[in-house]
């Protein structure tokens, strides 16, 4: 039996690529994960009073159309292609090799054993044979032998990888040699003997690492369906030509990450089924601000407390004169991209560079235990000079309010990349 009155609860969100501005797509919708929703057109009315006819008002008329509003999302490991596909064009797509490490502590003791994938493989004090290493004179040789010994087995498990010893971090690394995300499956043991600690319990971090840039000319258009599929006489919303504006998000402590996107539309249809009632899905992983990180250079700032970041593609609303008094297009003008840090202040951090206006590279950024990531990489960023303010015995804290800008060498301003499971978003 159907609902009398609407619910968030029940509302759905498809979306699909349009191949003709402003024209619907018949069949390849996705549904989409969302928080909240304002997509909506509105067209007010005005006032053109005329004299002669007395006091009292007279009929108003109807102004322009407005079709634009705001999707609250989650940053989550599949569905954030989609959004930033919207905001930079098609991304270029390359596949990575998973990969992993054992570290060792100390040296391994005699019939200790790491285990590769299932296979077994032994430390030894004398000669070895099969699966075997003997144990060197120092850590750095043990793992020298191990990893020639490793690469040079005709195991077929083990023959999947290949593998490097790495004396500066005392660890045997681990890359599986086909890119893709076969090799995330590959386990990783050690024995407590053996005195090695394992990156994880599979290699991680094969898949599909999507990069796109920003100040493309090709932003795509799709069409947006909300519907109240519950509703007694279920209304389903289609806004067409919609084109994607912004996306903006808050680095936080803790909690899942979200991000808000702005969408502006040509118009809005209001239909009563469903375009497409077997739509595909994202399956949904979201990001954590608990593995969110502000890095400076490649390492981490110190001291953050806080931070947010918008992109802009200042979508121009083109006006012509037309008889159903929607917009033209929708079309990006200056890309920008902007946000703030708030960090203890500690009187060196950043404020050099702020105080004499060199522009320094900031990356924003989210990671997942499986090696999957989502970042935002700024090139050229200035700061001001930092507001700081004293409230009480406790501590001190600066507030950068940053502007991003293009960099020549890069030819870009902004590189977003996600590292995920998904081949494509074209």
């Amino acid at each position: 039996m159907g609902k009398v009155r609407a619910y968030g609860a029940d509302a759905t969100l498809k979306a699909c690529r349009e191949t003709t501005y402003g024209v619907v797509p018949l069949s390849g919708y996705r549904s989409l994960d969302f928080k909240s929703c304002d997509l909506s057109s509105e067209q007010p009315l005005g006032d053109d009073p005329l004299l002669g006819r007395g006091r009292n008002a007279q009929d108003p008329y109807r102004g322009l159309i407005t079709d634009e509003g705001r999707i609250e999302i989650p940053l989550d490991l599949r569905g954030s292609g989609f959004w930033l596909t919207g905001l930079f064009g098609n991304p270029a797509v390359t596949q990575t090799k998973a990969a992993g490490y054992v570290a060792l502590s100390s040296q391994p003791a005699a019939n200790s054993t790491i285990t590769l994938n299932g296979v077994t493989w032994t430390f030894v004090i004398g000669t070895p044979s099969g699966n075997q290493t003997q144990i060197g004179a120092s850590i750095d040789a043990t793992l020298s032998a191990l990893a020639s010994n490793l690469n040079g087995s005709a195991d077929v498990q083990v023959a999947k990888c290949t593998y490097t010893a790495n004396a500066a971090d005392d660890r045997l690394d681990i890359q599986f040699d086909t890119a893709g995300t076969a090799g995330n499956s590959f386990t990783l043991a050690a024995s407590a003997n053996s005195n090695g600690t394992v990156s994880a319990a599979t290699l991680t971090g094969g898949g599909y690492r999507h990069e796109w840039l920003s100040g493309s000319d090709a932003i795509p258009s799709y069409t947006f369906e909300i519907g109240h599929p519950q509703l007694v006489t279920p209304v389903f919303f289609r806004h067409l030509g919609t084109v994607m504006e912004s996306l903006a998000f808050e680095m936080g402590r803790e909690g899942p990450a979200n991000g808000t996107v702005q969408l502006v539309a040509q118009g809005e249809e209001k239909v009563t089924s469903t375009i497409d009632a077997t739509p595909d899905t994202f399956a949904l992983k979201r990001f954590s601000q608990g593995r969110g990180s502000i890095k400076r250079g490649g390492s981490p700032l110190a001291g953050v407390t806080g931070g947010n970041l918008t992109f802009s593609n200042n979508l121009e609303r083109v006006r012509v004169i037309r008889d159903d008094g929607k917009i033209e297009a929708a079309e990006p003008t200056i890309a920008t991209c902007s946000g703030a840090m708030t960090l203890r202040f500690d009187g060196a951090t950043l404020v050099a560079e702020a105080a004499n206006s060199e522009p320094v590279p900031l990356t924003y950024g989210f990671t997942m235990a499986e090696g999957w990531e989502l970042t935002f990489e700024l090139l050229r960023v200035f700061l001001p000079k930092p507001k700081y303010a004293i409230s009480g015995p406790g501590g001190v804290e600066a507030s950068f309010d940053w502007r991003a800008a293009y960099d020549d060498s890069a030819g870009t301003m902004l590189r977003a990349r996600l590292l995920n499971d998904v081949a494509s978003y074209a």
